[in-house]
C-alpha cells in the first residue's frame, strides 16, 4: 500500500536549516524480508499491563514550528480508546493513553523520549508521530509500535505498524494518475514539488512512470522552495507549455498559492493535490478550489453525507470524534491515529491470554485485510512490512461548492483500484479482500 504522508503533514522547513523537509514523504522502496518475530528474549514480557488497564505511551511533536503538523495523532488515538473504553474496554481492562511526551519537533529529544516511554513510564505499546521517528529502539525492545509514517523508515520490524502499512512505494501512486489525466481527457501535464526529496521523490518517480507510458509532461519544477514559493512563474510557464493538467507535491500552503495564480492568469488546467482534502481548508478557500481533486487512501469523510448508511465505519468514525475529539474529524493525521489505536486493539484482542508485547505483535501480523472498521484500503500485515502491494485503491474526491465530494468511483463505491505495474491508460481492477464499501 502506498501511504501518502504528505506535503502539508510532512512540516516545514525550519529557516536557518537543520529542520525537517517539507512534501511528500519519500516513499520507501520494498525492504529486504524481515522475520515476523522479535528478537529473541524480548517481548515476552507485559509492561504496562494491570488487570484494569494498558497503558500506552504517545511521543509526537506538541510543540515548536512542527507541531501544527505532528500534534493531531494523539487526538484521533484518544478518541478510539475514549469509544472502546465507552463500551467496556478491551477484555475488561481499558486503554489508557498514560503518557503524552513531547518531542518539540527534535531528533535528540524524540530519542529521550524513546527511553523515557520504553524504559522508565514501562509502556505496552507507542503511538508515534515525529518526523524524527527512529526504529532501532523500538525493534530492539519489540515494542508495539504505530503510527505515521513521514520519512519512510518503519519498514521492515515486524513490530512497526505505520497507519496503512509500513512498506511505501513510489510506483503505486502513477496507476491513479493516469486514470484521473484520462478521464479529464488532459493532453499536457505539469508538475509542481519542493527541493527536497520529501516532496520531489514521489513527484519526479510518477512523472517518469507518466513519460514511458507515453503521456505529455510538458513542464517540471521540482526545486521550488518549502517556505514562501512563487509559483506564479511556474503557473506562467505552464501556461506558455499549454498545459492542462497539473499535479502538485506542495504543501496546502504551496497548492493555495498555485491554485490562486491559475485563478489570477485564467489557466484553464485539471489541478491535483495529494495535500488540502481537509473540510476546514475547502470551506475557507473555496472560491480558489472549485474543480480540484485530492486522492486519498481512506474513505473520504463527505461520504457519509453522499452516501448515508453506506460506509458505517466512517459514520462510527465521525460520531466518536464529534464526541471524544470536536474539531479533529476532518483531520487527516488524527484519522491516522484513529486508524493506529483499532489496529493496536485489533492485536490486542487476537492476542488473548498470550497477552504479551510478543503475543500481540504475532497476532497482528496475522491480520490480513485490515482496513480499520471500513476505513481504509485493507492492509495485509502478513506482508505489509516489507512488500509493497501489488494492487492500491484510493479515492478521488473534487471540490464542489463548500466541500470536496467522492467522484469517478463505481456507484457508491469510492474507491478505484489499480494494478501498480499498469500506467498507460490503466483500467480499475478487482478490489482486494476487505475494501470498504459495496463489493457489487
Amino acid at each position: 500500500m502506498l501511504v501518502l504522508a504528505l506535503a502539508g503533514v510532512a512540516g516545514l522547513l525550519v529557516a536557518g536549516g537543520g529542520g525537517p523537509p517539507a512534501g511528500a514523504a519519500p516513499a520507501r522502496r520494498a525492504a529486504p524480508r524481515a522475520s515476523l518475530s522479535c528478537r529473541a528474549g524480548t517481548g515476552t514480557g507485559a509492561p504496562g499491563v494491570t488487570s484494569k488497564t494498558i497503558k500506552v505511551a504517545a511521543i509526537s511533536t506538541l510543540s515548536g514550528i512542527l507541531a501544527a503538523d505532528f500534534g493531531s495523532l494523539v487526538p484521533g488515538v484518544k478518541a478510539y480508546f475514549d469509544m472502546v473504553n465507552a463500551h467496556g474496554g478491551v477484555d475488561g481492562r481499558t486503554m489508557q493513553l498514560a503518557y503524552n511526551l513531547d518531542d518539540a519537533g527534535l531528533s535528540s529529544q524524540f530519542q529521550a523520549d524513546t527511553h523515557t516511554a520504553i524504559d522508565q513510564d514501562r509502556a505496552f505499546a507507542v503511538a508515534a508521530s515525529s518526523y524524527w521517528f527512529t526504529p532501532t529502539y523500538f525493534a530492539q525492545t519489540c515494542t508495539p509500535t504505530y503510527g505515521y509514517n513521514v520519512n519512510g523508515n518503519w519498514a521492515g520490524p515486524p513490530n512497526l505498524f505505520a497507519a496503512g502499512g509500513s512498506v511505501l512505494s513510489l510506483k503505486t501512486i502513477a496507476p491513479a494518475v493516469a486514470y484521473l489525466i484520462d478521464r479529464t481527457r488532459s493532453t499536457s501535464v505539469a508538475i509542481l514539488a519542493y527541493n527536497v526529496s520529501t516532496s520531489s521523490d514521489l513527484c519526479r518517480a510518477t512523472g517518469t512512470l507518466l513519460r514511458r507510458a507515453g503521456y505529455h509532461v510538458s513542464f517540471t519544477d521540482l526545486k521550488l522552495t518549502p517556505i514562501d514559493a512563487n509559483v506564479t512563474p511556474d503557473v506562467q510557464r505552464m501556461q506558455q507549455a499549454g498545459a492542462n493538467f497539473v499535479l502538485s507535491c506542495m504543501t496546502v500552503t504551496g497548492n493555495v498559492a498555485l491554485a490562486r495564480a491559475v485563478q489570477q492568469y485564467g489557466l484553464k488546467v485539471h489541478q491535483l493535490w495529494f495535500d488540502g482534502a481537509d473540510a476546514t481548508v475547502v470551506k475557507k478557500y473555496k472560491s480558489l478550489l472549485q474543480g480540484v481533486y485530492f486522492n486519498v487512501q481512506n474513505v473520504p469523510e463527505s461520504a457519509a453525507t453522499v452516501f448515508p448508511g453506506v460506509y458505517k465505519g466512517l459514520a462510527t468514525y465521525l460520531q466518536a470524534m464529534n464526541r471524544y475529539a470536536p474539531g479533529y474529524a476532518g483531520n487527516a493525521l488524527a484519522l491516522d491515529g484513529w486508524e493506529s489505536a483499532a489496529l493496536m486493539v485489533a492485536g490486542i484482542r487476537a492476542a488473548g491470554h498470550h497477552l504479551t508485547q510478543a503475543g500481540v505483535v504475532a497476532a497482528t501480523n496475522k491480520l490480513t485485510d485490515f482496513s480499520a472498521g471500513g476505513l481504509q484500503d485493507p492492509v495485509d500485515w502478513a506482508t505489509a512490512h516489507t512488500q509493497p502491494t501489488r494492487v492500491s485503491c484510493s479515492a478521488f474526491e473534487q471540490v464542489k461548492g463548500t466541500r470536496a465530494v467522492p467522484v469517478l468511483g463505481h456507484g457508491k463505491q469510492v474507491f478505484l483500484c489499480f494494478a501498480a505495474a499498469t500506467v498507460r491508460h490503466p483500467e480499475p481492477v478487482a478490489a482486494p479482500k476487505g475494501l470498504p464499501g459495496p463489493t457489487g
